[in-house]
């Protein structure tokens, strides 16, 4: 079976290995064997794979967060999904392999009509999107919220689960090639990152208090986001792309009253109860079949151009997600 290990974390594209692993074993009760059809490179994979992230895998390990995949094999019993049923994986099966096992228990139904590099990408995003909006900070419709990495994959679903709600956007981007972009896909106010960030969405909002700041960005790029806040705002950090420590000016913490908090997917979706992110999940593939939102894929890579998949994932200016493709590996 084709399969990328890592043994060590270092520079992504160094520490991928394209190798042969052994076939899953037999699924047992319970169980079913998985072939996988697709699975995105995401930014938390990479800083998986650079040893960055906050929660990091016990080594060797499989790396890939999420994907989609059709039921190869079945246990004893009387199964949930028969043998050749769509399936999206649970979040950190680690996709990128041709099979793997997994609890039946842990599946969810995926449309046959709908295009698999979709369906890859229809669980991680999503879930952190629908919970950065409804777990943080109460919002009305006509409420502000800002964040930046906004033409991100996850920024793109917190645009359009916002409009949907009637909440109003800002939306900090770095290239200018970005705005039009955002702006078509609903975002109230989009604005290039940079000097006196805070003056000129002021002037972009008529002055609105924004409540809630999401940061996926960290360094320097948090204290311009936290500026940007209405007094009592809330800066929540859930990500680090800068590759820097996020930073709050004191006077906004002290003379504003601004909060900050981190967020970390997986501890959130520990609290969920199942039938809810199923239910989440159920609406999310809703929104993908019909288009409301839409990712763009700029490239595919077979498990065996690993090490080009990563560097070009890890490119500057890139206009869409990376995806693996495992079951066309040769």
């Amino acid at each position: 079976m084709k399969a990328i290990r890592v043994d060590a974390f270092g520079p992504p594209a160094e520490v991928v290995r394209f190798l042969e692993a052994p076939e899953p074993e037999t699924p047992r009760e319970g169980e079913v064997t998985v072939s996988v059809e697709a699975s995105p490179i995401n930014p938390s994979d990479l800083l998986v794979l650079s040893g960055l992230y906050g929660a990091l895998p016990r080594l060797p390990t499989f790396p890939g967060k999420e994907g989609v995949g059709r039921v190869l094999r079945v246990g004893p019993g009387t199964p949930v999904f028969p043998v050749g049923t769509r399936v999206l994986l649970p979040l950190g099966a680690g996709a990128w392999r041709e099979r793997l096992n997994v609890r039946e228990s842990e599946l969810l139904l995926a449309p046959e009509s709908m295009d698999p590099k979709k369906l890859a990408m229809a669980t991680l995003n999503p879930l952190c999107a629908w919970s950065l909006l409804d777990a943080i900070v109460s919002l009305e419709p006509g409420d502000w919220i800002a964040q930046n990495a906004a033409g991100s994959a996850l920024g793109r679903w917190i645009i359009a689960l916002a409009k949907a709600r009637g909440i109003k956007t800002v939306n900090i981007v770095r290239r200018d090639k970005q705005i039009d972009v955002l702006r078509s896909l609903g975002g109230n106010v989009v604005l290039v990152d940079g000097p006196e960030l805070g003056k000129r969405i002021m002037a972009a909002t008529r002055g609105a208090q924004i409540k809630l700041g999401l940061d996926a960005v960290a360094g320097a790029a948090t204290t311009r986001l936290a500026s940007c806040l209405g007094r009592g705002g809330t800066i929540v950090s859930f990500g680090m792309l800068s590759g820097e420590p996020g930073h709050i000016a004191t006077n906004d913490l002290m003379f504003r009253d601004i909060k900050l908090r981190g967020f970390w997917l997986s501890s959130h979706l520990a609290t969920m109860p199942r039938e809810t992110t199923a239910e989440i999940l159920s609406r999310t593939m809703e929104l993908v079949a019909t288009s409301v939102v839409e990712i763009p894929v700029e490239a595919t890579y077979t498990l065996d151009r690993i090490k080009d998949a990563v560097a070009h994932a890890q490119r500057e200016g890139r206009s869409g997600k990376i995806l693996l493709t495992p079951g066309s590996a040769s």
